[in-house]
């Protein structure tokens, strides 16, 4: 969901949108009970997701659909003024919403030279990524985004070569169209603003129809893994319990054993029976190559029934093939795999017997890495989403002790 702010002449919010905001900050400053296991995040994106909805139901507000994997969007009645925020805007804005609704910080849109005339928050995970579509007048819109914690500019040039590659080879994707830029600990950048909507509820032919994608997408890749090689800091799946470098598991299992005794025995039975899945069907001899690391419905986007582009190479590096179609979900999409294999074998690369064997295996493999950084956000924060653990590991084929 998006909120549309419009300031007035002085830099204060449209009155409409003061008593959203107002609304919005009550709903989250509600407490959650002894029983809620969600992370503060969770809690603040449902209060606000919440307070949105109230809101469109009051006269004056307007609920739409846009573009760019955007559900709705939110409008405030118009201002007398300009809108939007820059670097001379900010006024009394963070008084209202500093850290509920924020627009990207006025000091990286001078770094970049940006002065937009509306600013729209896309999505903006505290410490993970953020965007916003940035829309200046007489100019093709873009995307600022913000990149997550602990990232570094030589991981994310990694990211980056992959963009500009599937760009030069004729693909819509956010390919950075700017520098990228530090602010207070945290990179950003302007990239590509990529049309179209995902379908999150797909029927069979578009489950077909994004398994057809996906495989030209692998390959319009073929190849580059060997010019590019491994992206810093990353590994394949199969080599280990997640595919960046692996957090003290054994400490994140006793954290989790503290929580729930039941479920940290799970996990370490779960993740000890996904390695042995592995060793068995061989996986050490997967070939990998570059992949773009969460082709899952929400990230291809589609227009008039044709593919429009593709979004978020947050997670590309080298890993193979049966991982990719792990994190594409194709186990809740079951005729997506039958669109890649038939797209695969008009491309002349069809899977080989190794890697239709390690199909299932590394599937529940990436359910022990999604455990895996469950319980190390858990270990650092001191609490865990148990049922969200539980139904990872329902998903990785142990049964519980």
């Amino acid at each position: 969901m998006i909120l549309h702010w419009h300031l007035t002449a002085d830099g204060t919010p449209a009155p409409q949108c003061a008593a959203a905001l107002a609304a919005v900050l009550e709903a989250l400053g509600r407490k959650a009970g002894p029983e809620d296991h969600r992370t503060k995040p969770q809690r603040d994106h449902d209060a606000l997701e919440e307070a949105c909805r109230r809101l469109v139901m009051a006269e004056s507000w307007q609920l739409g659909f846009e573009g760019q994997g955007r559900q709705s969007a939110v409008t405030c009645g118009r201002a007398t003024e300009s809108e939007g925020v820059t670097g001379t805007r900010r006024g009394h804005w963070g008084q209202y919403a500093r850290g509920v609704l924020p627009g990207p910080p006025a000091d990286v849109l001078d770094l970049l030279g940006l002065r937009p005339g509306r600013v729209s928050l896309l999505r903006d995970v505290p410490t993970g990524n953020g965007n916003w579509l940035i829309e200046i007048q007489s100019r093709p819109p873009l995307v600022l985004r913000r990149y997550r914690e602990r990232s570094t500019r030589e991981d994310l040039s990694y990211e980056h070569a992959v963009l500009r590659y599937l760009a030069g080879a004729g693909w819509v994707v956010p390919e950075p169209v700017g520098d990228l830029v530090e602010h207070e600990g945290r990179w950003y950048c302007p990239t590509r603003y990529v049309p179209g909507d995902p379908v999150t509820q797909e029927n069979p032919e578009q489950q077909r129809r994004r398994g057809r994608d996906l495989a030209r997408l692998h390959l319009a890749l073929r190849g580059l893994g060997r010019r590019l090689g491994q992206r810093p800091g990353w590994q394949a799946q199969h080599l280990g319990l997640a595919t960046r470098a692996d957090p003290n598991w054994e400490a994140c299992v006793r954290g989790l054993k503290r929580s729930s005794p039941r479920l940290g025995a799970w996990a370490h039975a779960a993740a000890a029976a996904t390695q042995a899945g592995l060793a068995a069907a061989g996986a050490g001899e997967l070939p990998i190559m570059v992949i773009h690391g969460d082709f899952a419905e929400w990230n291809v986007h589609y227009r008039d029934d044709r593919l429009a582009g593709v979004v978020d190479f947050a997670l590309t590096h080298l890993d193979s093939r049966p991982y990719e179609l792990a994190i594409a979900r194709t186990y809740r999409a079951p005729l997506a795999l039958d669109g890649y294999r038939a797209e695969l074998a008009h491309g002349g690369w069809p899977l080989s017997a190794i890697e239709e064997a390690a199909i299932e295996p590394v599937q529940h493999a990436f359910r022990v890495s999604m455990i895996v950084w469950e319980l190390d956000l858990g270990l650092r924060t001191g609490s865990y989403d148990l049922a969200r653990i539980e139904r990872q590991l329902s998903g990785t084929g142990t049964f519980p002790p």
